[in-house]
């Protein structure tokens, strides 16, 4: 017991100590977030995995311009499903927004808020591939309304 109680206390504190030195290097709560609930999948630039995970880099702002994208970013099982709170899933989203898709992003974008992520967190998608394909699908047919350097080519 006293091994467990040490090991437990031991990891406590490596923990707590890379938290520090994270934070001594500039890092935020939003990115620590992203690169612990996220990078995993989406990897640390963001590019995805052609074919399997979706790029979030030069991309995820898209999704702002035709109805329903705003709110699909926060309703994709990665986002809807975390063990993040509401209002830690908002600092990650705005983060990925600023610093993958910034460029892409309306002129008059509103950060997402806790109040906004409480509201549609608590429904899911339920065929993520087919709201994927429709807003996809609308944002190419609305390309004249995005501005034209959005191509993903920067």
């Amino acid at each position: 017991m006293f091994r467990h109680s040490l090991h437990k206390l031991l990891r406590g504190l490596v923990l707590a100590l890379w938290g520090l030195a994270v934070q001594a290097d500039g890092m935020s709560a939003p990115q620590i977030n992203y690169i612990l609930h996220c990078q995993g999948c989406h990897l640390a630039d963001g590019s995805g995995t052609a074919g399997k995970v979706p790029a979030l880099k030069n991309a995820a702002g898209r999704f702002l311009y035709v109805p329903g994208g705003r709110e699909y970013l926060v309703q994709v099982p990665g986002t809807a499903q975390s063990a993040l709170t509401d209002c830690e899933v908002a600092g990650v989203l705005n983060w990925i927004l600023l610093n993958f898709s910034e460029t892409e992003l309306p002129a008059d974008f509103i950060p997402y808020s806790t109040v906004e992520i409480s509201r549609v967190r608590p429904h899911p998608l339920a065929d993520v591939s087919a709201a994927r394909a429709r807003l996809m699908a609308e944002i190419s047919a609305g390309t004249r309304s995005i501005p034209t350097n959005l191509s993903g080519k920067h």
